[in-house]
């Protein structure tokens, strides 16, 4: 049940974003863990 909550909570997130951002706040946030990946990577 707590994984349903959650996967409601990112589901109502992901659309919400959409329909009202335009994705700006996924897209700062798949930004910035790609920018996290790569230094805890060491790769330029």
């Amino acid at each position: 049940m707590r994984y349903v909550i959650v996967i409601a909570a990112i589901a109502f997130f992901l659309i919400w974003d959409g329909l009202y951002n335009q994705g700006r706040y996924l897209d700062v946030t798949v930004r910035e863990v790609s920018h996290a990946v790569r230094y805890v990577t060491g790769k330029t």
